[in-house]
This record gives structure tokens, sequence and C-alpha cells, in this order.
């Protein structure tokens, strides 16, 4: 009687357990690490297969609760124990994703030292058991709670041993928006981080230019890598969907080989001048710090500019007094004041310059005087 009551309650306890696995494991494949597994399947079967979230956390699931099942039958843990047959599940979990963000190889020696770990933890298990009082009178709840602690601290383990990179994670985001077509979904990855990659900053700049955003948004993301910001590496990921083929499909155009991604997007401005053209040769100007090329192709308008615009055209007079292609009566009495206070105390501050600029990326990190004052002032 005795043992049919607590086969009944260690079910209930596996049961919720399980579920509570499952739950995660679908959270983990289908959301938090898509993308990657997404670039293992088509990296590693050469393009001739895409990913479906919801198949492979099926597989996964299923894969993993096999293992569970076995470490559960060797070990005849159960009850307040049953948590610790689900660790190498979870601990497994986190390491099928635990690979190098370009070469998509695991480092087998973190491997075999977090599964050594986790093979003395269920070992210790094993042994508390055999020493531990009766559990017969011990309330179902009471059992449950140590299992589900043992549960989030798996979790923990999981996410802990996995890759979360987040540039990586947001490049692959990126692509996936960029394979569907969405410029604004692709425009709206990284919004609040400092961290990029040449392949996310090159598709968010594309993304921006057509959207028509860049004059008043290209500087609100960082831009580490100047006009090469606007193409790929020639050394990136050549497979289907995280590779150049999506970011030329989402361009529209392919450079000739070897060619500047400063000369081909000049080229394509000067052979069709297009809204997205502009906005690209606009932005190529701009990220290598071509004042007078910038306003002799974009003259000052009478009224609506783009920030980043009149920005470049304020900054172009004050550097170029005398030698700026600018109108003499152009005006901004808006950014005037603006750009006269960030001047004079970049150039009067005692600090050293780089703290200078830090205090006043506060106000002004988001303006193409930053920019310009980081890499030419």
């Amino acid at each position: 009687m005795h043992d049919r009551l607590q086969q009944k309650r260690n079910n209930a306890i596996a049961t919720i357990l399980s579920i509570l696995f499952l739950l995660f494991t679908a959270f983990y494949v289908i959301f938090f690490q898509c993308d990657l597994f997404a670039l293992m399947q088509e990296t590693w079967a050469h393009g001739q297969t895409t990913n479906n979230p919801y198949v492979t956390a099926v597989i996964v699931g299923l894969l993993l609760f096999l293992l569970h099942l076995g470490v559960k039958r060797i070990t005849q843990l159960s009850g307040r124990w049953e948590a610790f047959t689900w660790l190498p599940s979870y601990l497994l979990l986190g390491l099928l994703t635990d690979v190098d963000s370009r070469t998509l190889h695991y480092d087998l020696i973190p491997w075999a030292a977090i599964m050594g770990g986790c093979l003395l933890v269920v070992l210790l298990a094993c042994w508390l058991r055999s020493v531990w009082p009766s559990d017969l009178r011990t309330p179902v709840v009471s059992l449950l709670v140590p299992g589900l602690v043992v549960s989030v601290v798996s979790m923990v383990l999981c996410l802990t041993f996995t890759n979360h990179d987040a540039a990586l994670h947001q490049e692959l985001a990126a692509y996936r928006h960029a394979s569907h077509d969405d410029a604004a979904r692709v425009a709206a990855v990284g919004r609040r981080s400092q961290e990029t990659t040449p392949a996310l900053t090159a598709l968010r700049n594309i993304a921006l230019a057509r959207e028509g955003r860049v004059g008043d948004e290209l500087f609100c993301y960082p831009q580490p890598y100047g006009s090469d910001g606007l193409g790929v590496n020639p050394f990136t990921r050549q497979n289907t969907r995280f590779g150049a083929s999506t970011f030329y499909a989402f361009l529209g155009a392919e450079p000739y080989g070897g060619e500047a991604p400063a000369a081909f997007v000049e080229r394509l401005y000067r052979q069709d001048d297009t809204p997205l053209h502009r906005n690209l040769y606009a932005a190529s100007l701009l990220l290598d710090g071509k004042l007078n090329d910038f306003v002799r192709n974009y003259p000052p308008t009478a009224s609506g500019a783009p920030r980043h615009f009149r920005e470049a055209w304020l900054l172009c007079r004050a550097l170029r007094p005398s030698g700026s292609p600018l109108p003499p009566d152009y005006r901004d009495a808006e950014l005037q004041p603006k750009l006269d206070d960030f001047l004079d105390t970049l150039r009067r501050s005692p600090r050293d310059r780089q703290e200078t600029l830090n205090a006043l990326s506060l106000t002004y990190g988001q303006t193409y005087w930053f920019y310009y004052a980081q890499h030419w002032l």
C-alpha cells in the first residue's frame, strides 16, 4: 500500500519535472537559440536543408527525454531525487549550441569537464538517496520543492554554458529578417546595443537606406567600419540564409569582383539615381568624412532636411570656413548653438581627449559630429 502511494507521488513529481523540461526546451530552441540552430543546420547541410524551429524543438526534446530515461533507469533516482536525472539533459541542451561563432566547431575540453562534473553530481545524489531517511510521511509538495530548485539551477547552467554572444544573435536575427525582405525589422535589430558585427552593420545600414531613415538614424547605431559598413565582409559565410547571397538579395545589386563598398554604392548612384542609391551614397560620404563631396552632391535644402545632413553641413562650414562649398546664406538656428558647444567643449577641455569624448557622448553620442570627432578631429 505504501509502495503504491509512494509510486503515485513519484509519478506526479516526474510528470511535473518532465513538463517543465519540455517547456524550457521549446523556449530555448524556438525563441532563444532558433537562429543559431538554423545557422548550424544550414552550414552543416551545405544549404541543402532549412531549419524549422518547431520540428527541431520536437527532435531535440525527444532525444534529451530519452537521455533522461536512460539516466533514470541506471541510477534509479525518483521522487525527491528525480530532478538530478534531468541534469545531463539540461547541460547537453546548453552545450549543443556552445559552438564557435565563426567555425561552428566545438571545444571538447569544456564539454569533458562539465559533463564530468555532472556525472559526479548524479553519483552524489545516488549516494545521498541511499543514506536519506524514508520519504513516506513527507508531503508531496516538500518532495517537489528540491526538484524545482535543482531544475532552476539546471536551467541557469544551460543558459550559462551555451553561446550567448549578443552581437552574433543580433546578426543572425538581421539575416533572418532580411531573408524575408523585412527592412523595418532589420533596422530595429540592436537598437539599444553598442555591440555590432560587420554583417549586422551592413544589413542594418541597407535597411535604413531602404526605409529612407539614413539621414536621421544612421549614427544612432555604432559605425566602427566606415564605408565598409555598407558591404558584407568578403569572407562572410556563403551559405544560403546567413551569407552574402542574402545580403545582395536584400540590397538588390551585387558589386563587381574586388569592388570596395564605397566605389560600389557610388557606381549605383551614378548609374541609377534612385532614393535607395542616393541614401547609400550619402551614407558612404558621411562615413568616410568627405564633407566637401557630401555638400556638393547634397546641397542644403530650404526645409525638412534630415538631421545628420544638417549636422554635416554645419560641420563643413565650421571646419572649412573659406573652402566650404556651402552657400553664404546657409543658417541653422536650431543646431548651430549645439555645434558651437560641442566644438568648444572638445577644444577647451583640459581632460584627456577620449575622456572628453566619453563625456560628450551622453549629449551628442548619436550625432554626426560625435562620429566625425572620433575619427578625424
